[in-house]
């Protein structure tokens, strides 16, 4: 295995995440306060409607009940619109049920899946806040698991981080708008003779989407290592080395990104298919389940964290490259 190799930048990128494990560790503190404050209410809301009552008793006793069908009917206030959250995951244009196609009817109004997308939105801030501080570390030659100097990072290169993720936002919702959901617009799927055929159109919008997400999540890593190298918040420069580097190696740093991406969504594939349940009365069970859940987490926050340490070592790489190379160039005269 090569070590500037993608996987041998992948390894590299792991070591150095698991390096600042404390700041791994806040961040999971951070996410674990701010999933509370979404699913708390949501609990609550459930309790009270659910909890020996007598509509829950009629529904629970009912042959043919389904309960998430009839109880989002019957309280749509608790989980707000929830096939418009469906709509916005899947890019349904509302035109097709005969309404307005403006995208303002995606967006769901009210109750937790409301209070999700604004999560959503702030979890976004606190993760491209703390990429800065991560940024700053992996670009630093030492105290790369000092939680002080991460903090410090964080205040450095905070602004420029925020401004990236904002960026990288508008990005992929731009290409999920035009990509995925605009060239759907583009043909009904009822027109097709096979339903393959719709199935190959679908699959090769969602290819087009992601690669355009992809490319914009690259580009806020590679400008996020070239911050932390440069040991500047230059934001302008660093987006213009991301982009010069994206251009010049395209295949292999999607590639780097593919890898560490499904290195992220992969503990959460295994939670779904092998995840214990919890029958609400052994409570050392459910803190075994909740320590599961957090441990994922972890490893969610550190493999996304991989994704920018091994950005980093990519670039510090070619620096080492380039710097002999100049050297050779350089004119005996002028280098005396």
């Amino acid at each position: 295995m090569s070590r500037d190799g993608l996987v041998g930048l992948a390894a590299r990128g792991f070591l150095s995440a698991f390096g600042t494990w404390k700041a791994v560790l806040l961040a999971l503190a951070l996410n674990a306060a701010l999933a509370f404050a979404i699913v708390r209410p949501v609990g609550v809301a459930l309790h009270e409607t659910l909890d020996r009552s007598p509509w829950a008793d009629v529904l629970l006793k009912s042959a043919d009940a389904t309960f998430f069908v009839h109880f989002t009917r019957q309280h749509p206030d608790v989980l707000g619109n929830v096939a418009t959250a469906e709509d916005l995951v899947t890019g349904v244009s509302p035109s097709r049920r005969g309404g307005d196609a403006a995208l303002a009817k995606l967006l769901p109004k009210g109750g937790a899946m409301t209070s999700l997308l604004a999560f959503g939105m702030l979890n976004l801030a606190l993760a491209s806040l703390l990429a800065g501080g991560f940024a700053g570390r992996f670009g630093a030659s030492k105290d790369r698991s000092s939680l002080s100097a991460f903090a410090a990072d964080c205040g450095t290169y905070g602004l420029s981080s925020l401004v990236l993720g904002a960026l990288t936002f508008g990005l992929v919702v731009a290409a999920w708008r035009w990509l995925y959901v605009g060239t759907g617009q583009l043909y009904d799927p009822d027109d097709f003779r096979y339903e393959w055929q719709a199935v190959l159109l679908m699959l090769l919008r969602l290819g087009l989407f992601l690669v355009a997400a992809g490319t914009a999540r690259a580009l806020a890593a590679f400008a996020r290592a070239s911050m932390g190298l440069a040991g500047s918040p230059n934001l302008v420069r660093a987006l213009g080395q991301s982009v010069g580097t994206i251009l010049r190696r395209p295949a292999r740093a999607l590639a780097l990104e593919v890898i560490c991406g499904s290195a992220a969504i992969a503990p959460l594939v295994l939670w779904g298919l092998f995840a214990p349940t919890w029958d609400g009365a052994d409570t050392s069970r459910f803190f075994m389940i909740l320590a599961g859940q957090q441990l994922v987490v972890f490893f969610r926050i550190a493999a996304r964290a991989a994704h920018l340490g091994a950005a980093t070592a990519w670039l510090r790489g070619a620096r080492t490259v380039a710097s002999p190379a100049a050297a050779e160039a350089t004119p005996a005269g002028f280098a005396a």
